[in-house]
């Protein structure tokens, strides 16, 4: 017998379906998030939510990878700006890529073969080296932007630089073709970081990808976070337990607390939207 979804789970679950940006964005798109249990949600969440990065101050390294080439110099200016505003913890979001504002979720995925399309709504280089991209200019109206960026791994506390790119970057390649001089030298510098301090002959897995392209290492966080959902949910009926989460964070508790389920980012966290607090249960990877 399957026990019915309690009602803050299922608000929860359809809010954060109704969030993934769509395409095509139509109601049967919609259906089929919906009609997906919490931690398949969690996956399809996490890998759209996973391409911001959360505005907070962070320590910044320019690899030698990056620093070395000559358009570290020709964009000093621009650089040095984007640099400031990772510091200070401004808002990235003008930086990164467009895409993900419309493309966060497709059907296609779940498409049998060879209609299936496993990257259509994911960023290959990001899921496979947790490598984020940054234009030098923000976003602007037109959606016109400079050909060069910036690639970096972003944790919480550090925004390490690893190189400049240009587009050519992204295009891909089928078997048997050579890759571009960018793309080629890309995956040099993640090969190279990835086995940085190992022994000649040491074997490694520098990152591991499902068969339906979501990095193994969301999906574990999704699963983990699903957990906590399910184990935390019912003591949320009570009383006591709720006040003990206000008392043990030092803010007044209300006369009706009233928590949900809620993401900053990939933070998980139970909201008090009336009292303006939220109580941080799992961090994010940034």
């Amino acid at each position: 017998m399957t026990l019915p979804e309690p009602q803050r789970i299922k608000a929860f679950r359809l809010n954060l379906a109704k969030e993934i940006p769509k395409f095509p964005n139509d109601k049967a798109t919609l259906q089929v998030l919906e009609a997906k249990s919490l931690g398949e949600v969690l996956i399809a969440y996490a890998n759209w939510a996973i391409r911001y990065i959360a505005p907070r101050s962070r320590k910044v390294v320019a690899e030698p990878t990056a620093s070395s080439d000559p358009r570290w110099l020709s964009f000093k200016a621009d650089i040095q700006a984007l640099l400031n505003k990772v510091v200070n913890g401004d808002d990235l979001l003008p930086h990164l890529s467009l895409q993900p504002h419309t493309r966060g979720f497709t059907p296609t995925l779940s498409a049998p073969p060879p209609d299936a399309d496993r990257w259509a709504d994911k960023d290959m280089l990001l899921n496979v080296m947790g490598y984020h991209h940054l234009h030098f200019d923000a976003a602007p109206t037109n959606q016109m932007r400079s050909d060069d960026m910036l690639f970096a791994h972003v944790t919480r506390d550090m925004f390490t630089v690893v190189g400049i790119f240009n587009h050519a970057v992204f295009e891909p390649t089928q078997p048997k073709e050579a890759m571009t001089a960018e793309r080629n030298r890309l995956w040099e510098i993640f090969d190279n970081r990835s086995t940085r301090g190992l022994s000649p002959g040491t074997v490694y897995i520098p990152s591991m990808i499902t068969t339906s392209g979501h990095s193994l290492h969301f999906v574990m966080l999704s699963m983990k976070y699903a957990r906590i959902i399910a184990e935390m949910d019912p003591k949320l009926d009570d009383p006591t337990y709720v006040r003990s989460l206000y008392e043990k964070a030092g803010v007044p508790v209300p006369a009706k607390p009233k928590l949900k389920w809620n993401f900053h980012f990939l933070d998980l966290a139970l909201l008090d939207e009336r009292a303006g607090v939220s109580f941080i249960l799992s961090k994010g990877p940034n």
